[in-house]
């Protein structure tokens, strides 16, 4: 800088006539000082303003300059264009996408080792790859409207008003249900349940699955006591630890599908009634079960062991009611279920029990799971299955398959379902009990899980078919802020 400035001085007193020269000179010479400065700076490591470190900033050093970086990274990086947005990839939250199934089974998906275990999704159905279930079809003022749109009819419906006087007639004092009819009855409706176990929570579950599917909750004026009863039956009999919550331990022959039954309709009335117990009943009785899922992302009737797709079909269901009512699930127990239902596919569509031989009911919960992860209905293997499904027709017996087949057929909709939903429905209209003690009710037999469940489940999974109308979308509408995907 002295430099600079003696020079300056001198080309000063030189004549007018040289003054532009002088001029130049100086800008020129000015410039290059500068320069030279600003690489000496640049050569200490110093940016912008000084900055003095001493030995113990430096964690708070790395964290302001991680700060920077951010917010230079947040400038730089481009904002996507909503229009342009891969409509095969749905983001999960701002640190996580997850690629959406395609039409293109080869396709990659992301790995689960590429996950950390506790990374969680959020906490919407879309989010997961659930097909969401809609309240706004329970509802009073839509449920007619609902019904007739979507395969309804007020036979149909009366139907579902009788099971539930039905079982309002057979709830026990405490607020349960029981398979088993001597404890409610005195063995009047027969048959009971085949075993000793009377199946209370499972029982419970059911019951309540089928008011809270046809929108009745603690507020009807006709079943609200019958509704807080059965939940506040369930909320009592949680055992808890120190993270989750269960009803029924390893005594219990039936652990995981009595689990699964309770934890989803508790879930579904917290999505109904949004009450704070009801949320933390919840996400204990969801934690469970994802406690309990086995390496290769089944359940088995006790935790620790491998299982089958029958009982990962309550689990999931489970599972799906928790994400609508907005509790958050871990990723690594949906990639689980999604790994495992490849390996229980058997040939290009169908699925299999603990045999590599395929069933119908196997084929219908898997591809009704398929289609509650996102599996688009226009993929070839979810339509030849649908094939299959309707070629098997409803069952006049099998209620568990003719209650996951329904669903899968009522979600991929179009001819296949008018087709089933016609004689699935005629069906339990003409069978359902008329007259007596058992009015209201149903039972069939010749069929190992109608013998093991007796009359109460058989005649809550008969109403429980005749709620999808307005229990769950159809996929093929437009998808809504509670059904999306």
């Amino acid at each position: 800088m002295l430099l600079g400035f003696y020079f300056e001085q001198t080309v000063a007193e030189r004549t007018s006539q040289n003054e532009w020269i002088a001029s130049l000179c100086s800008f020129v010479v000015h410039l290059f000082v500068l320069l030279g400065l600003a690489a000496w700076t640049a050569s200490l490591g110093i940016v912008g303003d000084s900055i003095s470190i001493e030995a113990g900033d430096a964690e708070s050093t790395e964290l302001q300059l991680f700060e920077l970086d951010s917010e230079m990274d947040a400038i730089a990086e481009p904002q996507p264009d909503p229009s342009q947005v891969n409509p095969t990839a749905i983001a999960i939250n701002s640190e996580l996408t997850i690629p959406m199934p395609t039409e293109n089974t080869a396709e990659a998906v992301t790995p689960v080792t590429e996950i950390t275990p506790d990374q969680m999704l959020s906490e919407t159905g879309a989010a997961m790859g659930f097909s969401s279930s809609s309240l706004d079809g329970r509802k009073p003022e839509n449920r007619a409207k609902v019904l007739l749109e979507n395969g309804g009819t007020a036979e149909s419906e009366q139907a579902v008003e009788n099971a539930l006087a039905y079982l309002a007639a057979h709830q026990r004092n405490d607020g349960s249900w029981s398979m088993l009819f001597r404890e409610v009855c005195d063995n009047e409706c027969r048959p009971s349940c085949s075993g000793l176990d009377p199946h209370r929570f499972a029982a419970t579950g059911l019951a309540l699955l089928c008011y809270l599917g046809a929108g009745k909750t603690d507020r009807d004026e006709r079943y609200g006591e019958v509704v807080s009863k059965g939940i506040y039956y369930l909320i009592q009999n949680l055992r808890t630890n120190s993270s989750a919550g269960y009803w029924v331990g390893t005594e219990a022959s039936a652990q995981m599908y009595e689990h699964g039954i309770a934890t989803l309709a508790l879930c579904e009335a917290y999505q109904m009634l949004e009450s704070q117990e009801l949320k933390e009943s919840s996400q204990l009785s969801i934690q469970f079960i994802v406690d309990a899922q086995f390496r290769d992302g089944s359940w088995d009737y006790h935790p620790g062991s491998p299982g089958d797709l029958s009982i990962v079909g309550w689990q999931v269901m489970a599972l799906k009611s928790a994400v609508a009512a907005k509790i958050r699930i871990p990723q690594r127990t949906l990639t689980g279920v999604d790994r495992f239902l490849d390996e229980a596919r058997a040939g290009e569509f169908m699925y299999r029990y603990r045999t590599k031989k395929p069933t119908a009911s196997m084929t219908a919960i898997g591809t009704l799971l398929q289609l509650y992860r996102g599996k688009s209905k226009e993929a070839v293997n979810i339509g030849k299955a649908m094939a299959y499904l309707a070629k098997q027709e409803p069952s006049e017996s099998d209620l568990y398959y003719d209650y996951y087949a329904t669903q899968a057929m009522f979600l991929y909709g179009g001819p296949l379902w008018k087709q089933w939903n016609y004689k699935m429905r005629e069906y339990l209209i003409r069978t359902q009990e008329g007259s007596g003690h058992s009015s209201g009710s149903w039972w069939f037999d010749h069929d190992l899980s109608n013998t093991e469940g007796g009359r109460l489940y058989s005649t809550c999974m008969a109403c429980l078919i005749l709620e999808v109308y307005y229990r769950y979308l159809p996929v093929y509408e437009e998808p809504t802020k509670e059904f999306r995907f």
